[in-house]
C-alpha cells in the first residue's frame, strides 16, 4: 500500500514538473475504461464520450521552403493554424489562438513551467473539447496555452498520440486514425 501511494506521488510529481504529457492522457483513458467497466450498480450507466470520434487518413504535404508540415485545424468553434511538432509533448496554442477557439482569458492560470525554444516561460493548462484535422477529431485533448513566446500554435503529441499511425514521406505526413 505504502509502496503504491509513493509510486503514485513520483508519478504526480514527474507529470506536474513535466507539464501535462501524453502518460497523462494515457492514464485517462485506462481510468475511463475502469470506470465504463465497473458500470454494473443500481445507478444509472455513466457514459463515457470517446476520445475518437472519426476514421480517416489526413495527408500534409511538406512546405518546399521550410520543410515543415502545416495544417488548419478546428478547434472548439475555430479555426487554427498549426504547425505539426512531433517533438512537442503536447498541444500549445498561442493566447489569440486560444481565443478563436472560444477560451476565455479570464479563465486561464499561467501556473504550467515550460521550456521552449525561446527560454522558460509559463503555460496555463486546458482541455480542448474537440480538435480536428481533416476528417480525424479527437475529443478532450489536453493543451496549453502560451501568453508569450509562442509564434504558432504546436500540433504536439497529446493530440498526434491518439493516432493509429504518423508517416513522413518524401512530400507530405500522413496521419492514420
Amino acid at each position: 500500500m505504502l509502496s503504491k501511494t509513493l509510486f503514485n506521488a513520483v508519478v504526480i510529481l514527474a507529470v506536474s514538473v513535466g507539464g501535462v504529457s501524453y502518460l497523462n492522457t494515457q492514464a485517462k483513458a485506462v481510468d475511463a475504461k475502469k470506470e465504463a467497466a465497473a458500470v454494473k450498480t443500481v445507478e444509472a450507466p455513466k457514459t463515457v464520450k470517446p476520445k475518437r470520434v472519426s476514421a480517416s487518413v489526413v495527408s500534409i504535404p511538406k512546405d518546399p521552403r521550410s520543410g515543415q508540415y502545416h495544417y488548419k485545424g478546428r478547434v472548439n468553434s475555430g479555426y487554427v493554424d498549426f504547425l505539426v511538432d512531433t517533438g512537442a509533448s503536447a498541444v500549445a496554442l498561442t493566447l489569440a489562438d486560444a481565443r478563436k477557439a472560444g477560451i476565455r482569458e479570464r479563465d486561464l492560470t499561467y501556473d504550467v513551467p515550460i521550456s521552449t525554444a525561446g527560454g522558460r516561460n509559463y503555460a496555463a493548462r486546458v482541455t480542448i473539447d474537440r480538435l480536428a484535422l481533416g476528417g480525424i477529431m479527437i475529443r478532450d485533448v489536453e493543451a496549453f496555452v502560451v501568453p508569450k513566446g509562442l509564434e504558432t500554435s504546436l500540433l504536439g503529441m497529446t493530440w498526434l498520440g491518439q493516432l493509429q499511425e504518423v508517416r513522413a514521406t518524401p512530400n507530405a505526413l500522413m496521419l492514420r486514425l
